[in-house]
């Protein structure tokens, strides 16, 4: 199955930025590409301001991805900041930052490809500003006309096929091209009027032009003053015009003529700069709404994998008359990273785990599904709680790239014989209030979360629990949200709210309640907490 991204590529925009980073293409499916310092890195990019493992690009049949591996300064897409671990589908025209660089998706597969010639000693002029007053009244009836109708396209080859009806019957310009860039030297062509062909671009004209200026071979130029390639090709006239969306140029205008015929006139080049700025505009306008339709899919699609994976919770309440439990998850997104599941074994043990998957966003989310769904099937079939921990954990290593991981505190609760099992891995926010006193944070030593190692040698420990015992787990959410000040929620906070607490609802709802109010906006990550009343 091929790619419908197959002739496209991340195209530096920043030139000067230092590193001398090549264009990166985009072909293949089902192919990841890493991004970084590292040598390991299929697209390694030698600035400090990049992480060695910083990014991955995903091509797949359906679309490009790039995902942030949990770098240090950031991961954008068009400005936006992506969380750590998140993955967001790129498309043409939108720019990648990483560090001190730039990149724009560019191009997209075509049945043309024009390529740049080298014509350096060429005389080339800069059209610094037009004078709409001196075009003839044919060419303002045209430029009116194209102002019509851009607007009324939808889509960037529409504009572009407007620009060259616009053009094409002037005086001089034989060959109409709408263009975008693939590389340094190569060009999609998104209009013309004419079949390409053979035909070369002129490389002089297209880097003044990129400039943001129109730009056009010198009429009348001697032959003996032209470049050797615009001779070879005979290409008498030729002009280039930017044209830019969101203060960026987006494609170019390129017409040209050979041969004895009719050159370009001389107010063309101020027709071409008025043309191009209205067609600047549609495309922002094209842009816009893409962006906004994007925006509001990704909304709907996150809308539903939040309701999808709030049927993999239990309920907010629930357990039995020797124990029980009382559970509240806040997304800092839609989709969140916490997973918490509780469940009556068949052999009487009342099953619990409550965990947090590095990052935010639906990769986080697919984490915590596979790490729930493995650890509810092994403690479902009565298997030891530290084997199934053990299990889940050589599970996900095998199946999860680096840095990917799960901090996680199961446990197990036998009623009969008042025996408290607890497995943590990595998670450490575990607290148990008892015989009336004061809540305390109970501590395991010598865990490492989930993912980290194989055969990491998860062990359980023991607790004997007088009756009426809570238990009360929380995720970093919890413990690691910030205020305006910079200041954690920490855990001197939560013994706090448990201690002026009467019950297992009254732990959870004012523990949200305190964080909520302690955050004051946005909460920073997923929230998640949960009481174990035992006996």
């Amino acid at each position: 199955m091929q790619s419908r991204y197959a002739g496209w590529m991340l195209r530096p925009i920043d030139p000067d930025a230092g590193g001398g980073v090549v264009p990166f293409p985009l072909k293949g499916v089902d192919r990841s590409a890493l991004i970084g310092r590292t040598d390991e890195a299929q697209w390694k990019v030698g600035d400090p301001g990049i992480s060695r493992r910083h990014a991955r690009v995903h091509v797949r049949a359906s679309g490009v991805y790039v995902q942030d591996l949990g770098s240090r300064h950031g991961t954008f897409v068009n400005g936006a900041r992506l969380d750590a671990e998140e993955e967001v589908e790129i498309r043409q025209g939108d720019v990648v930052s990483l560090g001190n660089w730039r990149f724009m998706v560019a191009g997209e597969r075509s049945a043309t490809m024009m390529h740049t010639i080298v014509d350096r000693d060429a005389r080339v002029q800069r059209l610094e500003q037009h004078a709409l007053n001196g075009l003839a009244q044919i060419k303002l009836d045209k430029l009116l006309a194209a102002a019509r109708s851009f607007s009324v396209t939808a889509t960037r080859p529409e504009v572009a096929e407007a620009i060259v009806s616009a053009v094409r019957d002037l005086k001089g310009c034989q060959r109409v091209y709408v263009v975008r860039p693939l590389g340094e030297s190569e060009f999609d062509v998104i209009a013309s009027s004419k079949v390409p062909g053979e035909l070369r671009l002129s490389q002089t004209l297209i880097n003044e032009a990129s400039t943001g200026k129109v730009a056009q071979l010198l009429s009348g130029a001697a032959p003996d003053t032209r470049s050797h390639s615009l001779i070879e090709l005979d290409i008498q006239t030729a002009l280039c015009a930017p044209i830019s969306a969101g203060g960026q140029v987006d494609c170019y205008l390129y017409v040209d003529s050979r041969g004895g015929e009719e050159r370009i006139e001389k107010d063309t080049a101020a027709f071409c700069q008025a043309l191009v700025g209205i067609a600047g505009l549609a495309i922002e306008r094209i842009l816009g709404a893409e962006m906004e339709e994007r925006r509001r899919q990704l909304d709907e699609d996150l809308k539903s994998a939040r309701n999808a994976q709030e049927l993999l919770f239990p309920p907010k309440e629930g357990g039995n008359a020797s124990v029980g439990y009382v559970f509240e998850s806040i997304p800092g997104r839609y989709v969140g990273g916490d997973l918490f599941d509780f469940l009556i074994t068949d052999d009487g043990r009342a099953a619990f785990f409550l965990g947090d998957a590095t990052g935010k966003g639906v990769g986080a989310g697919m984490q915590m599904v596979a790490t729930q769904t493995e650890l509810r099937t092994l403690l479902g079939r009565g298997v030891a709680l530290d084997e199934a921990v053990n299990e889940a954990n050589d599970s996900l290593v095998r199946r999860s790239d680096v840095g990917k991981f799960v901090t996680l505190v199961a446990g197990c609760w036998h009623p009969e014989t008042r025996v408290l099992e607890l497995c943590d891995a990595g998670h450490g926010y575990i607290f148990l209030r008892a015989d009336g006193n004061p809540a305390e944070q109970v501590r395991i030593e010598g865990s490492v979360p989930l993912g980290v190692q194989a055969q990491a040698g998860h062990r359980a420990i023991r607790l004997n629990v007088p009756a009426g015992a809570h238990l009360i787990l929380a995720s970093d959410g919890v413990i690691e949200q910030v205020n305006a000040e910079g200041e954690q929620f920490g855990i001197a906070r939560v013994l706090e709210v448990l201690d002026g607490a009467s019950g297992s609802a009254e732990e959870i709802g004012k523990m949200v309640e305190a964080v909520r109010a302690f955050a004051d906006g946005p909460l920073a990550d997923d929230l998640s907490a949960a009481t174990i009343r035992l006996g």
